[in-house]
C-alpha cells in the first residue's frame, strides 16, 4: 500500500527555503544592484561617495557580497591563461559561479553587466551565465585577489572550443570588479 503526501509536504523536502540575505560582515568585494530581488545594502543617490559614487552608481538598494558570503558558496576552479601577451601565463582561478550569486540576489534568468574600478564595462546574457558557467573569482593561485592586480573579484570563463564564445568571453572576462548592474 503506498501512501499520498501532499504536494505542499513534497516541495518542502524538494525545495531549499532560501534565508534572508544575510548582511556583510566585512569589507564589501562586489555589489549587484539593479533589478534584484534581494537586498543586503540600503539605497544610494547620485552623492554617495566612495568607489560606487566615482563610478556613478546609484541603485533603490543592492546587494553587497563580502569574502566570508562569497566563500560560503560552493567554490569552483578554472585555470587558464591570462595576463598581457608577452607575460601570459597560467592562473587557477577560483570561486563561486556567478549564477550562484546572481540567484542569491534574486537575479535568476537576468542579464548581469559588470564593471570595474576604472568604469570598463561588459554585458553577459544569462543563456551565456547558465551555459558556460563562468565564475565570480575570489582568488588566483589559491591566494585571495586583492586591488590592485585582478581583484578583488573577477568574471572567469572556462575554456571553450566554441570560437565565436570565446571570443565573446575575452571582453565579459572583467577583472577588478566592483559592481554589477543587473537588467
Amino acid at each position: 500500500m503506498r501512501l499520498a503526501l501532499p504536494l505542499s509536504l513534497l516541495l518542502s523536502y524538494a525545495l531549499p527555503v532560501l534565508a534572508e540575505m544575510p548582511a556583510p560582515q566585512g569589507h564589501v568585494l562586489v555589489t549587484l544592484g539593479g533589478a534584484v530581488t534581494e537586498t543586503n545594502l540600503p539605497a544610494r543617490g547620485e552623492n554617495g561617495g566612495g568607489l560606487l559614487g566615482f563610478l556613478e552608481v546609484t541603485h533603490d538598494g543592492a546587494a553587497g557580497f563580502d569574502a566570508a558570503l562569497l566563500d560560503s558558496l560552493p567554490q569552483v576552479q578554472i585555470t587558464i591563461p591570462y595576463g598581457p601577451p608577452d607575460h601570459q601565463r597560467d592562473y587557477t582561478f577560483s570561486g563561486p559561479l556567478l549564477s550562484d550569486v546572481m540567484i542569491l540576489a534574486g537575479a535568476e534568468g537576468k542579464t548581469a553587466r559588470p564593471m570595474a574600478m576604472d568604469g570598463y564595462q561588459a554585458e553577459i546574457p544569462w543563456d551565456s551565465i547558465s551555459t558556460y558557467k563562468p565564475i565570480l573569482a575570489t582568488h588566483a593561485d589559491g591566494a585571495p585577489m586583492g586591488v590592485g592586480g585582478y581583484g578583488p573579484t573577477m568574471i572567469v570563463f572556462p575554456p571553450t572550443d566554441d570560437a565565436d564564445a570565446a571570443d565573446a568571453q575575452a571582453s565579459q572576462q572583467v577583472w577588478a570588479l566592483a559592481y554589477i548592474g543587473i537588467e
